[in-house]
Order: structure tokens, then C-alpha cells, then sequence
């Protein structure tokens, strides 16, 4: 491509003649149409954030539907017991790709993969902790935790992080603790597994935790502690039964350190362990056999300066004698009192206390905190099973204790929980998400100034004596009425508020956008009281999908992410990984048509079926009429599927369930103008054609400007695979061809096809015990072949795939094959060998990342990564070898050249061909393409050299394709008519 630009630029220079100024607009007009943009000296687009089309995100549970559907093994209807610590143990033994050598582009290097944020917006976060040292010297030490993003570390108080997991390990992380004592505090310990919100982890079997890591150099590095578990009688603790959470380590709730001796006690699920070796052993001191599901087993753990130790336990555990708040001074077995939650009021129950379920179903989670400057203070947070929503009296869904250890009283405080004016179901009043979203915290300096938080951030002046002092601080923005708007610099979902030890008016707040910092929580500024920045850096982001800009050297990407919405990195600032937000709710597809120095077109979704045109900040909902709706709200699966055609972004296509929709027409279409492919949805489910049983879940297009022998290839949620000729031709009915390969089974997660030869394809599967990976060389003949191309990558599930087309360190064309998984980003260059190898991508950079999404422009070889827990990625991986629509030759045919040359082609006047040497070919077909796809021009010879005249032509760019009379060879080339 930098060829083509170099000629024609120099054609430019000498051409001094009367049709100057037209052949420089028809240059520009056909370089356009090709995809490059002279920009020039780039500007800073102002991107607007679409506020009509915020939505909540608190669509848990239909999200970890979704995801279970994908991910569970077709055979037994489950994902698999300990899946994700049998994938990491796989993964360790699988090869990873070394470097060959500085600025090498064979198919075997490295490639370089460079961050590209965002850095000022988070992931989900649910570990945070400051260093007890902090501010002691040089020391400014944080160590958070994403909980599909890992272990990160700051030296310098917030401002930048470095990833700290070891990359060979799970990035899943939901608590961290320090050993405070005074010589140990270099010593930290950190868990994982978390039962719901995490799209990586799903309904009735989730991504466990991987057990514990442990720090002794202050968080720098972590290894894996090797667990020996025992009973409280001394034996082995098993694994416990498949899908129960059974085993204490499968979901990690808390980690704390005595500060008195160093004892770890950790608060895994229905259980809680003591070390007193440093994590080498671990007993059961607290608990029992009753197995608990995910939303039942939840415990929290806090202590004392002394080491007096606190133990709130699930009010909804199926055993009755667990539930409550529990103490003990050494956390032994058979060493804990309860002193709230039990039946006897004044000795283990409270007046008033709902946190168990005696007479209300349903789990109860509890949380603690301790008054740090008056330690006899305990407050109690917790679920009451009342529903803020309107429908069902718009309750708080919390509520609140305030116990004096000293006097054994307890004050409830519960009537004063956060109840606003108006109403909104999931944001006011107070709301826990099914109690997910929790927070408690006490300011280390003032007892009365106390904390709680839901889906939004509160503070009380007062402790919530009353609720006339009490200031609606986060998450989303406090207004009459109240809509979805989100608090300055802010996000929903909280899950923790951690203090400056030095400047207790200096705090930080963990939630589902990562991470935010203010100097002044005390602060009453209006109509936002508390001022809130985003702490920067911090990529954990969690993409579904991720897309690039078409245009060859433009780094401008755009991702769709989970609970955060639509955000879009612009090339070419000064801060190009400050990305800017378009639009909330949970992000699904996305794609950009084009972006200019002053201008874009991008298309960008939500969950459930919602899809939005953003030209240059004007918002218009383009979503299809007429859909099938889902039996929650809205329409299609939770993650909106659409996908734009690369090369030509008029065509746009819609998923609604089995249903797809066209327009070629996207950039002025409105809901009224798609046209439905209704012979695709009878194709895909005849009994139901408009079902919501089956779903459309893959979709891929033939790359280059727009001929004919186009196709878009279609996978399904039940494990089909359909291709559909010349897609933006047919007729409404037209009928896809079935082309499964033998033994596909689940769902297709993605479909890559090869730039230059739209018969190359890659077909990826997410579901676990099923083959996941098939290729074919011939996919549009009638009954194509298919390859199982697993290879080595039998375990994990696959996310996504891309073919990339190159040229080796030698100017030879080469190949690439790219799977992305839930264990790090794979390639191979041997697809067609008899047994595949895949080599981890990546390695200190990737690691062992979810792998979400893979976007790919070959105009310049750039590939883009999208991780579900650590943001995005770009790399350049080669030098460019993109031919589009050549058709390629079948690697089993004889070698040989077809068509040795085109020229010129820039013209006026007639184009020339030369034939090649190919010894199979009697007779050829040229045609010639206008850049709608029509056909202006049809000529049959012998296999032979050629002139055409195109002085009839009218000026443009045009497409001359070359087809030999077997079908084997294919020659395309584009030329301009001036």
C-alpha cells in the first residue's frame, strides 16, 4: 500500500496538463473509496457522550445467562468443574512464541503488542488496599485487583500501575491483604473467584478461584501457593461435590492478616480457614458440610488492632446454625460466639435484626466495619430481602446496625437508609443488585461520618442517626427526577472506599469502573458534593467487542465493554489512550465507517438489541422496527449482535434472534428501512422463524470492495454454519446454504475469512468439551471440506479468530492464523499441517488474558486485541500483502503464475494484460466492476494476453477480475478511469 501511495504521488508531480485539477479530485475521490485518508496534521475530534441512551447496568443476571449459554459443554449442559485452573495448567505446557531478531516480520516473530487503554476508565475492581507504610518516607504503594484484569501495583500513590500477576496466571482477583506487623509488611496475600457479575464466570459452575498468591517483596512479584486444606479433625479437606462450591477456595470472599500474630484467615465460600504458617497449611476453623449455592455461601472476615476477630456469615446459608456475626479472639474452631443473627433476642439476636432468612427467603448478604479511632464500634450492612422497585413497594434493600462492643447494645439504624426523592428502579432508593453491590466504611478519624453504598455512593455525617445529613456522593447523579445520568467522573456498582492512612480526607472508590480518587470526602460542593477523578492507567477494562478504523495508519479504535458502555480512542493526540465514552450500558458490537480530521460515522449497541448511529455527535436510533422481542426487555440476546462490512460500510446487517436485517443504505437509514432476510431465519429454525430458541452469533464478509461473489458466512448459538451469496443482492428470500462442518457442536463464537481468498475460513466455538476450532480451503464450493484445526488447543474456550495475510522478512507472502481464548491470544503459520501447533502471543504483555475480540485491517497489517479484563491492544505484524478478492490458488495445484501483470492502471485510454504460465488453463473470463459492484464490462478469450478499451468508461475507480475456465485461478486488480 505504501507503494501504491508513493506512485501515484509521484504521477501527481509531473503531470502538467489541463486535466490536473481532475485527475487530483478523481485521485482523491478513488484513494477514498479505497480506504486512505490524507489527513494532514491531525485534530482533536470532540466526541459527545449519547445521554439519550444510557442505560442501567444491572442486567447480572440475563448477562451471566448469555454467557453460560456459550460456555457450557454441549454434552452435559454444564461448564465444567475447575475449568479455568485445568485451562491455566494446560496453557503453562503450551509453546510461546520467541523472538526472531529487532524489526523482523517473519511468521515466526514476536509480535510487538503496544497498550492502548483506556487509561481513564476501569474494570470491575473488588480488591484495593494501601500500604500501611504509606506516606513513610518515599513509600506510596497500592496494590488493587481486577476481577478479570489481575494483580496491579502503583508506586507513586494512583497515578500510573504496572501489571503484577505472574502471566502464567489466572487474572482473577477479589481480595487482598497485607501483614501489617511491623518487619512483615513486605509480605501480602491475594485470592480469587467471584460468584456473579464477572461475564467470565457463570450460572451454576463459574470460573473458580485459582487459589492464593503470595508476596514477599512488597507486591512486586507473587507466586502460587501449593494448598494443603484440612478439616477441622485434621483430615483432608476434598474437593466437595461438581457445581456445589464446595471446595473454600472456589470463591474467595475476603483475605485478612491478624495484626496481632499473622495468622491468614481467608473467608472462602461457606468456609473459613486458618493459616499459621504463612499459607503453606490451612484448616477449617469455621463452617460445616451443607453445601451453599453461589449467592448463599458469601462470609466476611474483619479484625481488630488487637486481634480480636469479626465473622459475618450469609443470612440465607442452608445451615440454620451458621447465619450471623460471629467473634472470637483467637479463630479457632469452636471458639466463636454469636452476637447477632441467631432466635434468642439479647443473647444472638437483635431487635429488629432481618439479616437471615427465618421468615424472609432468599440470601442475605452481610458486611462488616469497625470505627478505626473507636474500635468498640461494629456496624452491620446488610440485605433485608425487601425490593427498592417500584412495583414492589420501593424499598431500601439494605440495612443497618450500629453495635457497641463495650455495652453489648446495638442501635438500628435501618430507617435511615438512602431513600431520595423519586424513584428509579435499581438506583434509588438504595439498591444492592441482589448483593453484589456492597459497601460499608467508617472515616478512619470520625466514627459519626460513616459510608454505604449499592449501585450508588452515600455518606453520613451522623453515622445515619437521621436522614437529614446524609449526601448521595457516586455512582449515578442524584436529580429529580432521577434517570441513569452518571456522577461527575464516577461509576455504578461499589464495592469498596479505602482511606489515605496520612490524609484521611483523601479516599478511593473500587467499583465496576475501576478505580476514582477525591481529596475531599468531606466535601459539599453542589450539585455534586464530592469531587471525583478518575484514577488513571489502569487498564482492565472488560471488552465484548472491539473494532479499527478502516483507513490504512489510522490507530483509531472503538470497543464495546461490559457495564461501561461504547468508549473510542482517537489517534494522534497527545493522550490517545484517554479514550472518550460515546454511550453507558453494557457495550456490545461496534464498528467505524470512517474518521476524518474533522468527522466520523461509528455505529455502536447495548444489550438487548439496542443500535445507534453517531455522525460527528448526532445520535439516531437506528434499531430495526418490527423485532422479536426477548422475554426480558428490549430485543435479541443481552449482547447486541451487528456487523458493518469492512470494506464497504454502507452494508450493515442486524441480528434479532434467528432473524438478520440488511441495509445498504447505513449511514441515512432509520428503523423503518432495513430490509429483513426472512429465507435466513427460515433456514435457521423452519419451525420458528421468529423463535428466540436460536441465535445468530457470527458474522463474516468477503474483504475488498463489493463484487458479486461476495459472501457472508452466518454461525449460530446451536452450532450451524451457513453461507449466504452475494448478500447484498439477494432477494429477501433467498435461502442460506448449510455448510456445518462434521462435529461442529455449540456455539460459533467467530468467523475469520482471508483477506485475498474468500474460500480460506476459520471457524471458532466457545462451548468446553467440543472441538473448537475448524478451517477450509474451499468454503463457497457446494460442499466445502472441513479440517478440525484444534491441534494442540484442546481445552480452553475460544472467543475469536482472524486470518492475516503478510509478507515474510523475504518478501514472501505468508499466512497467519490467530484464535483468541480464554487463556491468552494463540497463532500458527501450519493450518494445513497434519497436526497444528499453537504458540502463545504476547507473552509479557497478553499473559493469559481473555481474549474477547480480534479486529484486522490488512491495508497495513494491524491487528487489534480485545481482552475481557485488560483493555485493548494493537500490534504491527508485517509488512502488508493485501490483495483482495485474488481467490488464491488451491495450495494442491500445480505452481504457476495466471496473470503476470495489469498496467496502467491509471488511464484514459485502455488497460493491458499479461497472461501468466499456468499449464491447466484454456480459456479465461474478464470482467470489469464499477465501485458499486455492477457489472460494466464481460469478455471470454482463450488463456492469452489482452487489451481493453475503457475510453467509454466514466471516470472512477473500477475493479478488473480475471477467472480462469476451471475456476482454480482468479486475478483482481483495481484501476482508476480519469
Amino acid at each position: 500500500m505504501h507503494e501504491t501511495i508513493s506512485k501515484v504521488s509521484s504521477l501527481v508531480i509531473r503531470i502538467k496538463t489541463p486535466m490536473y485539477k481532475k485527475i487530483i479530485a478523481l485521485l482523491m475521490i478513488a484513494i477514498t473509496s479505497y480506504g486512505i485518508f490524507f489527513l494532514g496534521k491531525k485534530n482533536k475530534l470532540i466526541f459527545a457522550e449519547n445521554n439519550k441512551e444510557t442505560e442501567r447496568e444491572e442486567f447480572v443476571k440475563d448477562r451471566l445467562q448469555y454467557e453460560f449459554d456459550i460456555l457450557k459443554d454441549p454434552s452435559t449442559g454444564k461448564i465444567p468443574k475447575n475449568i479455568f485452573q485445568r485451562e491455566i495448567e494446560f496453557a503453562k505446557g503450551l509453546p510461546v512464541k520467541d523472538a526472531r531478531g529487532p524489526g523482523v516480520f517473519s511468521p515466526q516473530n514476536l509480535n510487538a503488542y503496544n497498550l492502548a487503554g483506556p487509561d481513564n476508565i476501569g474494570g470491575r475492581t473488588r480488591a484495593f488496599a494501601i500500604d500501611k507504610r504509606f506516606g513513610t518516607g518515599s513509600n506510596k504503594v497500592i496494590l488493587s485487583g481486577s476481577v478479570s484484569g489481575g494483580i496491579y501495583r502503583s508506586a507513586d500513590g494512583g497515578i500510573s500501575w504496572n501489571k503484577v500477576t505472574p502471566q502464567n496466571e489466572i487474572h482473577n482477583v477479589t481480595s487482598i491483604a497485607q501483614d501489617s506487623r511491623v518487619g512483615f509488611q513486605d509480605t501480602w496475600y491475594a485470592g480469587g473467584g467471584e460468584p456473579i457479575g464477572n461475564s467470565a464466570t457463570e450460572i451454576g459452575a463459574f470460573y473458580f478461584g485459582f487459589g492464593i498468591l503470595k508476596s514477599t517483596d512488597n507486591g512486586l512479584t507473587w507466586t502460587m501457593l501449593t494448598l494443603a486444606v484440612s478439616n477441622t479433625d485434621g483430615t483432608p479437606l476434598t474437593t466437595g461435590t461438581l457445581e456445589a462450591f464446595d471446595n473454600v477456595f472456589d470463591i474467595v470472599h475476603k483475605i485478612i492478616v491478624s495484626p496481632a500474630n499473622g495468622n491468614v484467615f481467608i473467608a472462602g465460600h461457606r468456609r473459613l480457614v486458618k493459616s499459621t504458617d504463612g499459607g503453606a497449611s490451612f484448616r477449617v476453623v469455621f463452617g460445616s458440610n451443607v453445601p451453599a449455592a453461589s449467592e448463599q455461601g458469601q462470609m466476611d472476615i474483619i479484625s481488630n488492632d488487637a486481634g480480636q476477630l469479626y465473622l459475618a456469615v450469609n443470612g440465607g446459608n442452608p445451615d440454620l446454625n451458621l447465619r450471623g456475626v460471629w467473634t472470637s479472639g483467637s479463630g479457632d474452631f469452636n471458639s466463636w460466639t454469636r452476637i447477632a443473627g441467631g432466635k434468642i433476642l439479647g443473647v444472638d439476636s437483635l431487635a429488629g435484626w432481618r439479616a437471615n432468612s427465618y421468615d424472609t427467603a432468599g440470601p442475605k448478604r452481610i458486611l462488616l466495619a469497625l470505627a478505626p479511632s473507636q474500635q468498640n464500634l461494629l456496624f452491620a450492612f446488610y440485605q433485608n430481602g425487601l425490593s427498592q422497585q417500584n412495583s414492589k413497594g420501593a424499598n431500601p434493600e439494605a440495612d443497618l446496625f450500629k453495635i457497641n462492643l463495650t455495652t453489648n447494645t446495638s442501635t438500628n439504624l435501618s430507617a435511615n437508609m438512602p431513600d431520595f426523592p423519586g424513584q428509579l428502579d435499581g438506583i434509588d432508593p438504595i439498591a444492592l443488585q441482589g448483593g453484589y453491590d456492597m459497601v460499608v466504611a467508617v472515616k478512619p478519624d470520625d466514627p459519626n461520618v460513616v459510608f454505604v453504598g449499592g449501585t450508588n455512593l452515600y455518606r453520613s455525617t451522623d453515622g445515619f442517626t437521621t436522614s437529614t445529613k446524609t449526601e448521595w456522593i457516586g455512582g449515578y447523579k442524584k436529580q429529580n427526577p432521577i434517570s441513569a445520568e452518571t456522577y461527575p467522573n464516577s461509576h455504578a456498582d461499589m464495592h469498596g472506599l479505602f482511606f489515605n492512612p496520612v490524609n484521611t480526607n483523601t479516599a478511593f472508590a473500587i467499583n465496576d469502573g475501576g478505580i476514582q480518587k477525591t481529596d475531599s470526602i468531606l466535601a459539599n460542593q453542589s450539585p455534586d458534593p464530592v469531587p471525583w477523578v478518575m484514577v488513571s492507567k489502569y487498564q482492565t477494562l472488560q471488552y465484548n467487542f472491539v473494532a479499527i478504523d478502516p483507513a490504512s495508519g489510522q490507530n483509531n479504535f472503538f470497543g464495546g465493554a461490559q457495564d461501561n458502555g461504547c468508549y473510542f480512542r482517537q489517534d494522534g493526540t497527545t493522550t490517545p489512550n484517554d479514550q472518550f465514552k460515546i454511550s453507558g450500558g453494557d457495550g456490545a458490537s461496534v464498528s467505524i465507517a470512517s474518521v476524518t480530521a474533522n468527522a466520523f460515522t461509528v455505529y455502536l449497541s447495548s444489550q438487548f438489541g439496542s443500535l445507534t448511529r453517531d455522525i460527528t455527535n448526532i445520535f439516531v436510533s437506528i434499531t430495526p422496527s418490527g423485532l422479536t422481542p426477548n422475554p426480558q426487555t428490549g430485543f435479541g440476546d443481552f449482547v447486541t449482535y451487528f456487523k458493518s462490512d469492512f470494506d464497504n460500510p454502507e452494508d450493515l446487517y442486524y441480528v434479532n434472534f434467528n432473524r438478520l436485517f440488511k441495509t445498504n443504505k447505513a449511514s441515512i437509514v432509520t428503523s423503518s428501512g432495513w430490509e429483513e432476510l426472512t429465507g435466513v431465519a427460515s433456514a435457521l429454525n423452519p419451525s420458528k422463524p421468529s423463535g428466540t430458541d436460536v441465535s445468530i452469533h457470527a458474522l463474516e464478509l468477503s474483504r475488498g470492495p463489493y463484487l458479486p461473489e461476495h459472501v457472508l458466512y452466518i454461525g449460530t448459538s446451536d452450532g450451524h454454519l451457513y453461507r449466504l451469496n452475494d448478500p447484498r443482492n439477494a432477494t429477501v428470500t433467498s435461502v442460506p446454504l448449510d455448510i456445518t462442518p462434521t462435529g461442529l457442536d455449540g456455539n460459533i463464537s467467530d468467523i475469520a475469512v482471508n483477506p485475498n481468498n474468500d474460500n480460506e475460513v476459520l471457524v471458532t466455538v466457545s462451548n468446553y468439551g467440543t472441538t473448537n476450532i475448524f478451517y477450509s480451503i474451499n468454503a463457497k464450493s457446494a460442499l466445502p471440506t472441513w479440517k478440525n484445526a484444534e491441534g494442540n488447543l484442546t481445552l480452553p474456550s475460544v472467543r475469536s479468530c482472524m486470518i492475516v495475510v503478510k509478507k515474510d522478512a523475504s518478501g514472501n507472502a505468508a499466512t497467519e492464523y490467530y484464535v483468541g481464548t480464554s487463556v491468552g491470544l494463540y497463532s500458527t503459520t501450519d493450518i494445513n499441517a497434519g497436526s497444528v501447533t499453537w504458540e502463545r502471543e504476547g507473552d509479557n504483555i497478553l499473559g493469559m488474558a481473555l481474549t474477547i475480540s480480534l479486529d484486522y485491517r490488512p491495508q497495513d497489517n494491524t491487528l487489534l486485541v480485545g481482552t475481557h479484563g485488560n483493555g485493548m491492544f494493537y500490534a504491527a505484524i508485517g509488512s502488508s500483502n493485501y490483495n483482495p478478492n485474488s481467490g488464491g490458488t488451491d495450495p494442491n495445484l500445480p505452481p504457476g503464475t495466471f496473470i503476470k501483470n495489469l498496467f496502467p492502471t491509471f488511464t484514459n485510454t485502455s488497460l493491458q494484460y499479461v497472461k501468466g504460465n499456468v499449464l491447466n488453463v484454456n480459456g479465461i473470463t474478464t470482467r470489469i466492476y464499477n465501485m458499486a459492484g455492477q457489472l460494466v464490462y464481460s469478455n471470454k478469450s482463450g488463456y492469452q494476453s489482452g487489451t481493453i478499451d475503457v475510453k467509454r468508461f466514466s471516470a472512477g475507480g473500477y475493479v478488473l477480475k480475471i477467472e480462469s475456465d476451471n475456476g482454480q485461478y482468479k486475478f483482481i486488480r483495481r484501476f482508476i478511469k480519469y
